[in-house]
């Protein structure tokens, strides 16, 4: 495993270990680094984690990301070590800063999985859901707390949770501040796969490297034309779609699978 290039040792040891980065097969892995708060969001952490989500989207070696925690734990949402000190101002530029964080998942070329192992509350499970594919330990719970402190549910899961349970569970779950076991999460749409605890991290990096070993731009137009599904009409939709295939038809990774398919062999894609 390496570093993408000497850019991202900007910033210091310090910077640099609160979120620790590695790159393998074309795969990212980003692991939020603060044990002690359940690897909950400084200020530090999303500065460190944007930078890095930009190189990593910059990069041709990275294909796919793979957000992780450290210490067996995802994330259990912003600190709260300022919390109830903040000015306006403050707050609003807290909020800006990692709403960048979330929007840079969802809307980036890459492929970005989540792999959550024990908590991911508040703004984590935001971070979780931004992701295009969750996968989930047996010991996985997610959270929702918000009303506890006297706030809403933010760093958009308003949007993420009722697209995939609905209004009405969505609601049910806010305003009772819920903590969802894995089981009821997987039932929910909100789990694309429960893995042991042992076997997650391999599992979870074995899953990246297929994809990351995929067509690349078949995956970032699939990525766009299905985020992008829910604000579109049908016939918009089926718009997107015929730009996206009159390109891909032109691309080497394209007449590299009709060659493999014709051989019977296994494609070889080079990105391009």
């Amino acid at each position: 495993m390496e570093l993408i290039n000497d850019s991202v040792h900007k910033g210091g040891n310090a910077l640099e270990s609160c979120i620790k980065f590695e790159l393998t097969n074309n795969v990212a892995i980003l692991s939020l680094n603060n044990p002690k708060e359940l690897n909950a969001m400084t200020l530090e952490m999303r500065e460190r984690l944007l930078e890095l989500l930009q190189e990593c989207e910059k990069s041709p070696e990275v294909k796919v990301i793979v957000l992780k925690g450290e210490n067996g734990n995802f994330c259990s949402g912003s600190s709260v070590n300022g919390m109830g000190n903040r000015t306006i101002l403050g707050t609003f530029n807290h909020m800006k800063l990692f709403s960048g964080v979330i929007s840079k998942i969802y809307n980036m070329d890459k492929i970005v999985i989540s792999m959550v192992e024990g908590y991911a509350v508040g703004a984590g499970f935001s971070l979780a859901l931004a992701a295009d594919i969750v996968y989930a330990s047996d010991d996985a719970k997610f959270g929702l707390a918000f009303n506890k402190l006297g706030l809403i549910p933010d760093c958009g899961l308003n949007y993420f949770l009722p697209q995939l349970v609905g209004p009405y569970k969505a609601k049910e779950w806010i305003l009772s501040g819920s903590m969802i076991l894995v089981e009821e999460a997987k039932e929910n749409r909100i789990v694309n796969e429960i893995i042991s605890k042992e076997k997650l991290l391999a599992t979870v990096i074995e899953k990246a490297e297929h994809i990351a070993s995929g067509p690349f731009y078949t995956n970032i137009f699939t990525k766009e034309i299905i985020n992008k599904s829910s604000q579109r009409t049908l016939e918009e939709t089926l718009e997107a779609e015929r730009y996206a295939q009159t390109i891909l038809q032109q691309t080497e990774d394209h007449k590299e699978g009709i060659n493999a398919f014709r051989n019977k062999q296994k494609p070889v894609f080079v990105g391009r």
